[in-house]
């Protein structure tokens, strides 16, 4: 089950995040943003490849960069993992943000609360194109 979701611009800002276990915001979300970023550019120089899991105990963290180098990371609980679905479901979410949002990307200035919206987005899209996985994808 995909417990969270967030959205990491290239200078490594998390532009949108999203828990789908409660409403709150995890502390320190931007310095984790930061944190992927960094670990994403390091496999990437370093061995020419792109992070596609990071895998804890209790759950795993899946990578996905866009060819626009938006980063879609998702905290997942790892027995419940499938690389192809969570791929896919980058993919459309981080196209749908792209397109949403284009002209606040084009002219971004900082400011991440324009993003929040998409949180209604996420849900229908997941709904929409992934019903006969959805006790994979999130809590309800």
């Amino acid at each position: 089950m995909i417990q969270e979701l967030m959205i990491i611009n290239q200078a490594g800002l998390a532009l949108f995040y999203h828990n789908f276990i409660d409403n709150e915001m995890i502390e320190g979300d931007q310095s984790l943003a930061g944190y992927f970023d960094m670990i994403c550019r390091f496999t990437k120089q370093s061995f020419k490849e792109s992070l596609k899991i990071l895998e804890l105990d209790s759950f795993i963290f899946f990578f996905y960069t866009h060819k626009s180098n938006y980063h879609l990371v998702l905290k997942c609980e790892n027995k419940l993992f499938d690389k192809e679905l969570f791929e896919s479901i980058s993919e459309k979410i981080i196209e749908e943000f792209i397109k949403e949002y284009k002209a606040i990307l084009q002219d971004f200035n900082g400011e991440i609360s324009h993003f929040k919206p998409f949180s209604n987005q996420v849900i229908k899209i997941l709904r929409s194109q992934y019903k006969g996985f959805r006790n994979v994808l999130f809590a309800e």
